[in-house]
């Protein structure tokens, strides 16, 4: 089974093609946006944290951001036959679940290119290339757009950016193409709070992790945890835990030993 599966940066304004399609190809873009023009139709706009589903025999041309650098994964699977059914009905374009992100990273991460690919790792990386594609019919099948989708993307986009100072909920919403009222009306509904505040009770637990298995400054930890200042940083976490961070620490390392 043919795979190829990796991650590439473009710089401004940059493009690929025109190519020739000979896979099954999924595009996730991670930063940046991309126009993907396929055959004569209307092109196919990637954004962020969406994906996109490329079919064989068509001629492609993409044409990524002009103000900012665009990032983006892409697995491609071969067939040895004719494209299924399914995958010539799906939508071309559907927001990415974090579970169809994650075996697109999987899949990314156990490829290995072919002169120095080991049998076991490659079967791997196929085997979560065919995940892949089948979790996006899944998740098309099942409205990936759904309210359900709408928070789930939103809690996931939260995780990944625990660190970022600069998030708020325009920013949120915007990246998960809602507005904030929506956004919080669908997060609230499926994890009882708001995003807000899930953003600063997981940014508070990394935080105390922090405290108790690692050795860095207060200082530190408290940038890592997405907090401006160590004042707002203690004042959160006495809040949360009862103890000032120093103490948290000791009691910590106190019972580590």
């Amino acid at each position: 089974m043919r795979i190829s599966a990796g991650a590439v940066v473009y710089p401004p304004g940059g493009r690929l093609g025109p190519r020739w399609q000979h896979d099954v190809e999924l595009v996730l873009l991670h930063t940046g946006s991309a126009r993907i023009a396929v055959d004569e139709a209307a092109p196919l706009v990637l954004r962020p944290e969406f994906v996109a589903l490329l079919l064989p025999a068509h001629r492609e041309i993409f044409r990524f951001d002009a103000a900012e650098a665009t990032h983006h994964s892409w697995v491609q699977l071969g067939l040895t036959g004719p494209v299924p059914g399914p995958l010539t009905d799906a939508p071309r374009v559907i927001p990415a679940s974090s579970g169809l992100t994650e075996l697109v990273r999987a899949a990314t991460a156990a490829h290995r290119p072919a002169a120095s690919a080991i049998a076991v790792q490659e079967h791997l990386a196929a085997a979560l290339a065919a995940a892949a594609i089948w979790r996006y019919l899944s998740d098309a099948e099942a409205g990936a757009g759904d309210p359900a989708a709408v928070a789930e993307r939103a809690r996931w986009h939260l995780d990944a950016r625990i660190a970022e100072t600069g998030l708020n909920l325009g920013r949120l919403a915007a990246a998960v193409h809602v507005t904030p009222a929506h956004l919080v009306r669908r997060f609230r509904a499926e994890f009882g709070t708001t995003p807000m505040a899930y953003l600063w009770r997981r940014r508070v637990a990394a935080g105390v992790d922090l405290l108790t298995n690692t050795g860095l400054p207060v200082g530190e930890v408290a940038r890592r945890s997405g907090f401006r200042s160590v004042y707002h940083f203690s004042r959160r976490v006495k809040q949360e835990t009862g103890l000032a961070p120093t103490e948290l620490r000791r009691r910590g390392w106190s019972r580590g030993s």
